[in-house]
């Protein structure tokens, strides 16, 4: 699987945003709490601007090296293109579970989610 084959990350795509889908505060709060009980939870940046915490999109990111129950958090510019991406992956990879970034880099405002 060639994950760059599967998205544009110059482009917002009219496909919409998947079914899961957290806000940046959303992130902050469900990442502590999964990760107290175990489970691991990687922010995937998927277009080059990357935020504290996140790692460069790869084909390497789904080759095992992560356990079963990882959540693949992604975010592009707006939602769309990661939502999209998140409906192809999540058949595919049933073993992890992917969330979509709702308003992507765009609703990253980390002075307002820290107070």
């Amino acid at each position: 699987m060639d994950i760059f084959k599967m998205f544009n990350k110059n482009a917002c795509s009219l496909g919409g945003g998947g079914s899961l889908k957290w806000t940046w505060a959303d992130y902050y709060k469900n990442k502590e709490t999964l990760e107290a009980d175990g489970t691991k939870v990687v922010l995937v940046d998927m277009i080059g601007q990357p935020v504290t915490g996140s790692v460069p999109i790869s084909n390497e990111l789904f080759d095992g090296r992560y356990p079963d129950g990882t959540y693949f958090v992604l975010y592009c510019h707006s939602g769309g293109s990661s939502g999209f991406l998140q409906k192809q992956l999540t058949p595919q990879l049933p073993k992890y579970n992917f969330v979509n970034m709702m308003g992507g880099i765009g609703a990253y405002r980390p002075s307002e989610m820290f107070k």
